[in-house]
């Protein structure tokens, strides 16, 4: 029995843990689908403005039928003005509604016009400024809105749709406010001013049941697009340092590491080594194989060349079938034995071609190492390929080594 209860548990422990994963790759596929509004249409960008505050206008009217089944709703509310306001929420989401149908329609036909986009964003603001007229305009909600949403606009939508609907709800706020200051207007017309601690209590409440379902979203989606931003920016900063066929580093990429280490060792006088190697007879292999056959040697040698090398080594295509290698405090004697190592395991490497023909890969090397010395990276470069140069016309298939020496 005791067997049979802990296979049991076992079984449900698993079926838990692939319920969750379930759950977490779902939850990650819509994290990826929101974080990329960024590329979404004109139209699809001014829908989500709608689907946001669509449903907070149905929570308002939930508020006011909550606010006015309570018995103390005259020590709350303005009980005449609560039930005109609710009719204006009826108002503004039939007002949404024929304007999100408008959007489903030009998504089809117009997905990138930017009309939308301001029709949407003036409905957006001017109609949260209203509401707010009805708590205060100098009010939490109010703050929130003038500074949430423009933020918010404009990481997501065309700055000119933004501005234009900012000043207007900015100038529509400000002739409220300005209006109640002089007494054209009353302040905060829905609200009684309360006077003691269950009124004081429930307009605290409230200003929070306004102001969540507005703040929650649009932190939320904040963080999810500069999440997609810092994962693009990455993804295109992982793309100009490596070379598209081999992965590993690129001309510009390798180059400034060298620079780097250059300086590194001239500050720690410390050693330096560096290599330019070249694939021999690489030409006879396109011309025999083909190119593709020649993509294969090239990310061959790539990944032999990147395993029989340290970790703080740096691996990069100068160009062609050319690699170059740069590595951080080895002297001639340590940097001879690392490129002999990968010499001999480039040699051992057996590719084959599409008869199943056996293509065997040399390389010649030409390595420079420095200690002590001050010098630039361009006399290194020019150094190495003078090597190199030797190397291939001394037989190929080996390294031929320079020392500077220290002054």
């Amino acid at each position: 029995m005791s067997k049979f209860y802990k296979h049991s548990d076992e079984y449900s422990h698993r079926i838990i843990r692939e319920n969750v994963g379930t759950q977490i790759r779902k939850i990650r596929v819509w994290r990826k689908r929101l974080s990329a509004a960024l590329e979404w249409s004109s139209v699809d960008k001014g829908l989500i403005l709608l689907t946001m505050i669509l449903p907070i206008y149905g929570q308002y009217l939930l508020w006011s039928f909550y606010v006015l089944s309570r018995h103390d709703r005259e020590k709350l509310v303005n009980v005449a003005l609560t039930t005109e306001t609710m009719k204006i929420e009826v108002g503004f989401i039939i007002v949404g509604v024929l304007i999100l149908f408008f959007g489903l329609y030009l998504r089809r036909t117009k997905p990138n016009s930017l009309i939308f986009q301001h029709v949407a964003l003036h409905f957006f603001s001017l109609t949260l400024v209203a509401m707010s007229y009805t708590i205060g305009t100098v009010s939490f909600c109010a703050g929130l809105v003038l500074l949430g949403a423009p933020v918010f606009g404009f990481i997501l939508l065309d700055r000119q749709a933004v501005w234009g609907a900012t000043i207007t709800a900015l100038a529509v706020l400000l002739g409220l406010s300005y209006a109640t200051a002089y007494g054209l207007l009353p302040y905060a017309p829905i609200m009684v001013t309360p006077t003691d601690h269950i009124s004081n209590l429930f307009w605290m409440n409230s200003v929070f049941f306004f102001a969540a379902p507005f703040f929650i979203p649009i932190i939320l989606m904040a963080d999810q697009m500069l999440m997609w931003w810092r994962e693009r920016e990455e993804k295109i900063r992982h793309m100009s340092r490596t070379d598209a066929l081999t992965g590993i580093h690129n001309r510009m990429s390798i180059l400034g590491i060298l620079d780097h280490e250059v300086a590194r060792a001239e500050r720690s006088k410390s050693s330096l080594s560096f290599v330019i190697l070249d694939l021999d007879h690489f030409k006879k292999v396109n011309d025999v194989w083909g190119h593709p056959m020649g993509d294969l040697v090239l990310k061959t040698a790539a990944k032999v060349l990147k395993h029989n090398i340290r970790e703080i080594d740096a691996l990069g295509r100068y160009g062609g079938e050319e690699f170059v290698i740069v590595l951080p405090g080895a002297d001639h004697i340590e940097a001879q034995k690392i490129i002999e190592r990968c010499r001999i395991k480039l040699s051992e490497a057996e590719i084959f071609s599409d008869n199943n023909t056996l293509i065997k890969v040399t390389a010649s090397f030409g390595l420079v190492s420095v200690n002590g010395h001050t010098v630039e990276s361009h006399a290194l470069i020019k150094t190495a390929d003078e090597a190199l140069y030797l190397a291939k016309h001394s037989g190929r298939n080996r390294i031929e080594t320079t020392i500077f020496e220290a002054v």
